[in-house]
């Protein structure tokens, strides 16, 4: 096995002095670089140790040629006699520019995996690349120590020209370092982590001499000295140039390990890296340990860390880090969100990052055992744990509504868990029980240990509901750190049941087999009837919900632990027959997003934003889906309330852009009533003759008051007539207030109305229409939304046609002749053949 790179150096037979040195174990103070410098007049450069005396490669007559390093050094021909190169590269011995340098062919030529970069001395504005590939489980390393004349730093920025590395990836910006005149002792450590690597030699003023010396080293990623430093457990995120997620299942029981990028050497300018850290378990706590933390001093303000309790940065700040100023932090789960930035590379270059261990804590206690089995709720969020045990091979938990609403219970926290456990949830009348289950894992084989799940008090066959049998295993949050589909099950009494069979864990160090989720007792009465595979939609019925009650925003039960994005929860309140139902929306918080704001007009609040855009928005449809009225943004608050009454069903919708358990959405407060009354519906009309009138209506507010009506009637005439049918209105409205259409009658659609005959605005006054003959039936749709109620009246009359009808009549008599002749016709037939075949029986 080759030695690894900076070892080799160490084998150079010469005065030169190579001295290696990282303090990996005192990573708490900072990490020192690994220096290279020249230390003996005796040799001439790293491969050279005479410029003359040796026999000549290319011409073997003659002896005036350099002696190089017997273990790596090469000649460099007729174009340099007397000096020597690295083998491999010799052909860039009087020009080293634009040059590609592969580990592998480095190590097959000089038996060595390191090397110098000597750029040639060039005027500028002039430029060189240099392709450096470190191929498997190695890392490049740059030790820059010499710059002359390579741009200057503004105070802001390098200017007029640069020396910077970028690695494979291809995007933002690397290390970028610029200087006049600088020996640096101890160099610039630059690192690329991710495959191949370029160096960018940029020069882009007018100058006599530009140029840079560096060594070179394809570092081994198992170099036990530090230098292949890389994170611990976590995953980096595809299509991004910095970002990594660490989730607790993947550290197991050991600690996880972040760093800046390019660690422990200078990291890149104009980074902006995100550190996603998540929980699967509710009582997870996150522990941040900085080892090592080394950012320029004085400069908070571009270079710096912040910390959030949440996936985004919208999300709560709770720390900002900077200059060396480390500590230990302990943070809730589930979402916590570690912001690198850096802005531009400050000089001296002295600063490499930071290094900080994750550490993912499990905060589930238990107390002693009492006589009952009793609740215990941990501060955040709730936590069911078990507190009494009755036999050696079981044990049973009570969670009762009357102690608590909403909470979380995990099998971890119960220290005495045996083989069998039940967990029964006691809710009151009129609740249902909402369970979510987030994660479990079961081991055993062929179904030994397994989960179920009963709608009832009991554990009995008829009613379970659900069985997950071993080998099985579910976390809250898949691989790419999102929450997976939720597992929600809803009882139809007040009353679920869980039953958990699992085996002993072997050993201390075998992972238990465990079970935890959440729960939520659900009043029907007061909240509605949730429906079936969904989190949060809820009816309200005119009839079996009651008449007043008040609407609030969703979100705050540990049911929505392990939601995470956009969250829509829907109110759906459906008036019975003859009935009206009125939104009220009293209060609510300002909404800051400047992609949406709210206007109020005649036909209610809407919310104007890019049809694209996802906003935080409060919005009432109908159940065609038609927006009715929306706010969004930061609206006035002086326009609440806003009411909406309509006397058919409608939703109200709650909808955040980006939530989080951490980060909830905005809260609301709003009321509805169910009324009683005959103002509009679905009715269907036999009267040959009639007409409707709008009723008179008041309105209950002053502002933002709005009237939603769709209205329908059927006139079945049932007789052959011309239907006329005339509409009139003394206002004068435009038709997005409020029209009257007539339809022909169709079977296809619910409410028999097909395709549109006429429709009527208010500002037509009046009209008249005669539908044609035979067309007895038609449908009669009445659609406002406006804060005035609609002024109308529609009158219907059915008109005999007499020509019509007497050509019907004559015709319908000539028909009847013709009939009564083929009859008869038909009768004397038959008379004939049953004559003639009874003579043939005969003879």
């Amino acid at each position: 096995m080759p030695l690894s790179p900076l070892l080799m150096v160490l084998t150079i037979p010469s005065p030169l002095l190579v001295l290696l040195f990282c303090n990996s174990a005192a990573v708490s103070s900072q990490l020192a670089w690994t220096q290279i410098y020249v230390g003996s007049n005796s040799q001439v450069d790293l491969w050279t140790q005479k410029s003359e005396g040796c026999r000549c490669n290319h011409d073997l007559l003659r002896q005036d040629c350099a002696c190089c390093v017997p273990q790596g050094g090469c000649q460099c021909g007729a174009l340099a006699l007397n000096r020597c190169a690295q083998c491999g590269l010799e052909q860039h011995c009087t020009n080293m520019c634009n040059v590609t340098i592969k580990a592998d062919m480095l190590l097959a030529r000089s038996n060595s995996t390191f090397g110098q970069i000597k750029s040639p001395a060039m005027s500028g504005p002039n430029y060189c690349w240099y392709t450096l590939d470190p191929g498997y489980e190695r890392r490049v390393e740059l030790q820059i120590y010499r710059l002359i004349n390579v741009g200057h730093f503004n105070g802001s920025s390098c200017v007029s020209g640069h020396l910077e590395l970028v690695d494979s990836f291809g995007q933002g910006s690397g290390p970028r370092i610029c200087g006049k005149d600088e020996r640096l002792a101890p160099p610039i450590i630059m690192f690329a982590d991710r495959e191949s690597a370029v160096l960018n030699f940029r020069i882009e003023e007018a100058t006599s001499r530009s140029q840079f010396l560096a060594y070179f080293s394809f570092t081994s990623l198992t170099n036990v000295h530090g230098l292949a430093f890389r994170p611990k457990g976590g995953r980096r995120i595809e299509h991004t140039i910095c970002d990594w997620l660490y989730q607790d299942f993947s550290c197991n029981k050991d600690s996880c390990t972040l760093a800046s990028p390019g660690f422990p050497g200078i990291y890149g300018t104009n980074l902006y890296c995100k550190y996603h850290i998540t929980t699967s378990s509710v009582h997870t706590q996150v522990r941040l340990q900085f080892l090592t933390l080394s950012l320029p001093l004085n400069h908070c303000g571009t270079h710096y860390i912040s910390v959030y309790q949440g996936p985004t940065s919208n999300s709560p700040l709770i720390t900002t880090i900077c200059d060396k100023s480390k500590k230990d932090h302990t943070f809730p789960g589930p979402n916590v969100l570690l912001e690198f930035r850096a802005g531009a590379a400050i000089p001296p270059y002295d600063y490499t990052g930071f290094v900080a261990t994750i550490e993912f804590i499990d905060d589930v206690s238990t107390q002693s055992a009492s006589t009952a089995a009793t609740l215990e709720v941990s501060p955040y969020p709730a936590i069911a744990v078990q507190r009494n045990l009755r036999n050696e091979q079981t044990c049973e938990m009570t969670i009762k509504s009357a102690d608590i609403k909403s909470g979380h219970f995990d099998l971890r926290g119960m220290q005495n868990w045996k083989t069998n456990c039940t967990i029964r949830f006691e809710g009151k009348e009129p609740e249902i029980v909402h369970i979510s289950l987030f994660n479990y894992v079961l081991k055993a084989s062929s179904c030994e240990s397994f989960i179920e799940i009963y709608d009832g008090p009991d554990v009995r066959p008829k009613d379970k509901t659900k069985r997950l049998c071993s080998p099985v295993e579910n976390h809250a949050r898949d691989t790419n750190g999102m929450f997976r589909e939720r597992q929600m099950f809803v009882s139809s009494g007040n009353h679920m049941t869980l039953f958990v069979r699992r085996l002993m864990a072997n050993n201390q160090n075998e992972e238990t087999e465990f079970l935890d989720g959440a729960y939520s007792f659900f009043n029907v009465l007061e909240r509605g009837t949730l429906q079936p595979e969904t989190l949060c939609d809820v009816n309200y019925n005119g009839r079996s919900s009651s008449s007043r009650g008040k609407l609030k925003h969703p979100g705050t039960e540990q049911i929505f632990w392990n939601v995470e994005g956009q969250l829509r929860c829907s109110q759906n309140l459906i008036p019975a027959t003859n009935q009206s139902i009125s939104i009220k929306v009293i209060s609510l918080n300002k909404m800051s997003s400047d992609l949406c704001y709210t206007e109020c007009g005649d036909n209610g609040c809407r919310c104007v934003k890019n049809a694209t855009s996802i906003v935080d928005q409060l919005y009432v449809i109908s159940t065609k889906d038609d927006i009715l009225s929306c706010i969004c943004g930061d609206f006035q608050a002086e326009w609440l309330p806003v009411t909406v009454k309509s006397w058919s069903p409608i939703k109200l919708v709650y909808s955040v852009s980006k939530y989080s358990w951490s980060n909830k959405g905005f809260e609301y407060s709003a009321e509805y009533s169910f009324k009683d009354d005959m103002v509009c519906g679905y009715r269907v009309i036999n009267q040959h003759t009639g007409i409707l009138e709008s009723p008179i209506m008041i309105r209950d507010s002053p502002l933002n008051f709005y009237y939603h009506q769709d209205c329908t009637w059927l006139l079945d005439s049932n007789v052959e007539r011309h239907l006329t049918i005339e509409i009139g209105s003394s206002q004068s409205r435009p038709c997005t207030a409020w029209n009257i259409s007539i339809h022909e009658y169709s079977e296809r659609s619910d409410d028999k109305a097909g395709q549109v005959l006429y429709t009527f605005c208010p500002r037509d006054k009046n009209a008249t229409n005669t539908l044609p003959w035979q067309m007895n039936i038609v449908v009669i749709k009445l659609r406002a939304m406006t804060q005035t109620p609609p002024q109308y009246y529609i009158k219907w009359r059915s008109d005999v046609d007499r020509a019509r009808l007497s050509g019907s009549t004559a015709h319908t008599a000539a028909a009847n002749r013709s009939l009564k002749l083929t009859n008869n016709w038909t009768i004397l037939l038959i008379t004939i053949i049953f004559v003639y075949v009874k003579q043939m029986k005969n003879s």
